[in-house]
């Protein structure tokens, strides 16, 4: 095994620099997925068929909100931890702690309910499950951070330059991917209340893998070579003291702006994927339908984000992609705060939340790399989690502050149409909610879609107007090129000086960036 100073030499000890990946990194890559899908995945299910769990664990509808909200919320005091852990104590270590958390949470919402799955007896009340189930979403969202923090750092550390951006697009589409499985698949097993158990089980599987591949295939926190020359710039700089980092970005004014419309962006996204269901319900819709506008946000988003990172790659030109695509985003908002609240336009639903995903997630990947350009080289884990930590807090401040913006229904055509209720009593809905049985209460939701579609299309214009960066991390890796360029053919001008080279046996050296994909450096 090579040292890293020796990794930085060329074949036959020439000074040509050679930045090198290891096939290991799609292992630490998978598991990020798995454990991002996991997470999100049972998260968003239960805000997809909330009345269905409701009526199972015998609550009203705003405790089994409890159920996803403890969940995000928790996100907020969390966020700093893991950024302090990532960045004090490597990737791996960070890893290990979120895949834990994830492991264990999903593992106690499991046992909630799992003798329900096969028709058993119950090993404890529906009290005690629901408790045992809050349980087990508050450490996945504890755990939820330390994953979440970190693809930025993965592709920037683990990843060569032609890579990056697709390493990006992966890991950060994997939390809206794992929203969109949980919101599309959900109500399709769910369609009773006995069902819910399944919920907790099938949701819990895809982070066994993850827990798997990250206690036995994550063996390191940095490859032994670096695979770009940012990061191996990076790797080489003295790490700052944690505050004096948070100080350099609170005074970073591209990084607030980013800090403010990419957090209010993913935040809007989670609270209308956790509210959809309830506001589509009360406008007579259906939880599949519901399901599909929801999915359709992801899958949208999830498609455009190829394109346009594909373009992003190929232009370079980040900030004119992003600020293309946030100009139909307003439009789409004002159409949105008509359709949502309109029954019987079930279609044009779909597609008003299709467009929401492509002009809002399209650029998701995009974002969180310019955020990584905006602020080099500070610790890309401590950069994405702040981002992550905005997006919880002004998620958490638009969820909570609901109740401030909606009215019960009044008129008797909209109760008559709502399909909130899982079990309506003879007086309707609000005969259910005032009684005191458990259900979903029919609300009319049209101040609160006015409230939140209005606050993120502020946050697109003051990005629009007022963002702008240089591209700090791409200069390095010019500037890295160019130095090991002139260095090279400076060794070689020299060595023709000196006579040590006779012209016929000049042999060229090619002194551009090599990347090998090996498990190990070359010795």
């Amino acid at each position: 095994m090579i040292t890293s100073d020796s990794a930085m030499l060329g074949e036959e000890g020439t000074s040509c620099t050679k930045y090198q990946v290891y096939s290991s990194r799609w292992i630490l890559l998978l598991a990020v997925t798995l454990l991002n899908l996991a997470n999100y995945s049972h998260w968003v299910a239960f805000a997809s068929v909330a009345k269905q769990a409701a009526e199972y664990y015998q609550v009203s509808g705003p405790e089994v909100d409890l159920i996803p909200m403890i969940s995000y919320g928790l996100c907020i005091p969390f966020c700093l931890l893991a950024v302090y852990v990532v960045e004090r104590k490597g990737l791996r270590f960070g890893l290990l702690v979120g895949a834990w958390l994830t492991a264990v949470g999903g593992s106690f919402c499991c046992l909630a309910t799992l003798p329900d799955v096969w028709g058993g007896q119950a090993w404890w009340s529906p009290s005690f499950s629901f408790k045992l189930t809050v349980l087990g979403q508050a450490l996945t969202g504890m755990g939820c951070p330390f994953i979440s923090c970190v693809p930025t750092k993965v592709s920037q550390n683990w990843f060569g330059e032609k890579e990056r951006t697709l390493a990006t697009l992966i890991l950060g589409m994997s939390n809206p991917l794992g929203l969109v499985l949980g919101q599309l698949i959900t109500p399709l097993m769910i369609s009773n209340p006995s069902q819910v158990p399944l919920l907790n089980l099938v949701w819990f599987l895809p982070a066994i893998p993850g827990f798997l591949l990250t206690v036995g295939g994550v063996r390191s926190s940095l490859p032994p070579t670096p695979p770009s020359p940012s990061a191996a710039s990076a790797k080489s700089a003295k790490r700052r003291p944690f505050l004096r980092t948070i100080m350099k970005l609170a005074r970073n004014r591209a990084f607030l702006i980013i800090f403010l419309f990419l957090g209010g962006a993913m935040g809007y996204i989670s609270t209308l994927q956790t509210k959809l269901e309830q506001i589509l319900c009360s406008r007579g819709y259906s939880d599949s339908l519901a399901g599909v506008a929801a999915a359709f946000i992801i899958i949208s988003g999830f498609i455009a984000s190829f394109p346009l990172g594909y373009l992003s790659i190929k232009c370079g030109k980040l900030i004119l992609i992003t600020k293309c695509a946030c100009i139909p985003a307003i439009l789409t908002l004002v159409v949105s705060t008509w359709m949502l609240i309109q029954p019987s336009l079930g279609t044009w639903v779909v597609v008003t939340c299709a467009l929401l995903g492509v002009s809002s997630l399209g650029i998701y990947p995009i974002m969180l790399e310019l955020s990584v350009e905006c602020t080099y080289p500070l610790d890309e884990s401590v950069v994405t989690g702040l981002c992550y930590l905005s997006s919880a807090i002004q998620g958490s401040v638009l969820m909570f502050t609901e109740n401030f913006f909606n009215k019960p229904l009044i008129r008797e055509e909209d109760l008559n149409i709502q399909t909130c209720s899982a079990s309506p009593g003879p007086g309707g809905e609000n005969e259910v909610a005032d009684s005191g049985h458990s259900g979903m209460a029919a609300k009319d939701y049209t101040h609160y879609l006015i409230y939140i579609n209005s606050y993120m299309i502020i946050l697109v214009v003051i990005y629009v107007i007022f963002f702008n960066t240089d591209y700090k991390r791409a200069k390095e890796n010019a500037a890295g090129r160019l130095m090991t360029a002139n260095s090279s053919e400076e060794d070689e001008s020299e060595g023709l000086k000196n006579g040590n080279v006779d012209d016929k046996n000049v042999t060229e050296v090619n002194c551009k960036p090599v990347f090998v994909n090996l498990d190990k450096p070359v010795e």
